[in-house]
């Protein structure tokens, strides 16, 4: 019985190591592409990061309630 026991601890600890090594090396991987993709990553045009800025917020607002409207009537 200590034999199977033992066996048991065994293989949990190779499995967990398996595991964390695994993992270990998936974070790795993780930020070298994330590193790799901010060097190559170009910025956007000024031209787009104003229009995004510049949103008409009341037509915004009249579009968000049409659609709440919309999914009320559907739905009730």
């Amino acid at each position: 019985m200590e034999n199977l026991v033992s066996q048991g601890f065994e293989l949990a600890i190779f499995g967990m190591g398996t595991v964390f090594v695994f993992l270990t090396l998936l974070i790795l991987a993780t930020h070298c592409m994330s590193l790799l993709v901010q060097k190559f990553e170009h910025e956007p045009p000024k031209q787009a990061v104003q229009a995004v800025t510049q949103i008409d917020h009341h037509h915004l607002l009249t579009i968000i309630s049409a659609a709440i409207a919309e999914h009320k009537n559907k739905h009730s």
